[in-house]
């Protein structure tokens, strides 16, 4: 019988036997990386192109290609599109991002022929018929312009402004003209550019047999969609040597902080162990600044750390919205917490608190055959393979109060981050 009394041993994680994705090329060189397993019969599939903002020739290009996609092919319109994925109780979600533009599918594995003849053809013929890109435009001009009235989209945009500069891609400087420069025949050639067999990549997850193979050999693995790979264009980063800006928002009650920096890219040997420290200074509820800032001082409702890692570059940035009358304490205690974790040797009930909430983190994301896709994804965008993990694990288990002070001391200096406010100085 069990002594209920005496607490079961408890055993440090050493390794994870996650399921790897494996890889298959489809007949006209398409990679296809896929994950089997689960129990359901529900097959996600991701078709990745190099299509985001990196590559457009004008502001809103990549996004507004991108979301014409389902508006219409060669054989179906956009309703017939939109009723066979609710025919079928499947799900598409399209975006476009700093560098990559997403066809996303979710379908029952039973159902997937059906749902893959759609999206053959939102990939390989897409028509964009103008009244849909009439329609696309005057919607997003009206979320443009609620948007830009909120002091958070203000300061995020002049945040990527002083870090990158206005012409780089990784700025966020769509302005409201830029929706009049948009016609079909631009959005006509980014897709003919970008959206090819040769520069696509397929993540898939889920119950994948060699019929699921099959079905992505059939549809996708043909030379019809062939098209030369256009060579990637290069930016150099253009920082503004000023490093407070303040955007003015007359008559608004808050205003919205950001402070931040260029960090290290993922494939930096500091950038596990800066992620744990990260986590200590704003990355989880029981953080340093969440704990000084909004516990005590009661300045936010929420305020945290993180880093953005692109293909490109990656930063760290510390995000907030105060009332107006508090943006400069919060300032200064934003400085102090870097100045602590200079200074003061992390306590050992506090790392081992953060240590346990990143294990919970870590194993969360291998949890399910698209958890296991999405954390594939994260290194396969960066070119790592899974040691990364394991060396992320090694790391969480066995670092100390004394390398993360010396971490701080290196990446932590307040002197060179970025501060950005957006709201009204009165």
């Amino acid at each position: 019988m069990l002594n209920r009394s005496i607490q079961p041993p408890v055993y440090p994680i050493e390794h994870i036997d996650m399921v790897q994705a494996q890889k298959r090329l489809l007949s006209n060189g398409i990679p296809v990386y896929f994950v089997n397993a689960g129990s359901q019969d529900v097959v996600k599939i991701d078709f990745i192109f190099e299509a985001g903002t990196w590559f457009q020739s004008g502001n809103l290009v990549a996004s507004l290609c991108n979301s014409m996609l389902e508006e219409g092919s060669r054989n179906f319109s956009a309703a017939d599109i939109a009723e066979r994925f609710d025919f079928y109780g499947a799900y598409i979600q399209l975006m476009a991002d700093q560098n990559y533009g997403y066809v996303n599918i979710v379908s029952l594995g039973k159902h997937l022929p059906a749902i893959l003849e759609a999206t053959e053809d939102m990939l390989k013929n897409a028509v964009f018929p103008e009244h849909e890109l009439g329609v696309l435009i005057d919607k997003n001009k009206q979320k443009w312009l609620l948007e830009n009235e909120k002091v958070r989209t203000l300061c995020q945009k002049k945040f990527t402004q002083v870090m990158f500069g206005d012409e780089h891609p990784y700025c966020i400087n769509n302005k409201l003209e830029d929706f009049e420069l948009i016609d079909r025949d631009v959005l006509m050639q980014f897709y003919h550019s970008y959206y090819h067999s040769g520069n696509c990549r397929i993540i898939a997850a889920g119950r994948i047999d060699e019929s699921v193979l099959n079905q992505l050999e059939l549809h996708f693995g043909g030379t019809d969609w062939q098209r030369n790979l256009l060579n990637a264009p290069q930016y150099d980063i253009c920082s503004d040597p000023q490093k407070f800006h303040h955007v003015e928002k007359a008559n608004g009650m808050q205003s919205a902080v950001r402070v931040g920096k260029m960090w290290v890219p993922k494939s930096h040997p500091d950038y596990i162990p800066l992620s744990i420290l990260i986590t200590i200074l704003g990355g989880y509820f029981g953080s340093r600044l969440m704990a000084n800032i909004r516990e005590e001082k009661g300045y936010t409702y929420g305020i945290g750390s993180f880093v953005l890692s692109l293909k490109h570059y990656s930063y760290l940035v510390i995000s907030t919205e105060v009332g107006n009358e508090y943006v400069e304490p919060t300032l200064k205690e934003i400085g102090i917490e870097m100045k602590r974790l200079q200074t003061e040797l992390i306590s050992d009930n506090e790392l081992e608190t953060v240590k346990s909430y990143l294990l919970g983190e870590f194993l969360r994301d291998f949890d399910g055959p698209f958890a296991l896709a999405g954390s594939f994804k994260a290194i396969n965008d960066f070119g790592l393979d899974y040691t990364f993990y394991d060396r992320y694990l090694h790391s969480l288990r066995n670092i100390t109060s004394a390398e993360l002070i010396q971490l701080a001391q290196q990446y932590l200096n307040p002197d060179d981050f970025y501060t950005v406010v957006a709201g009204s100085k009165n």
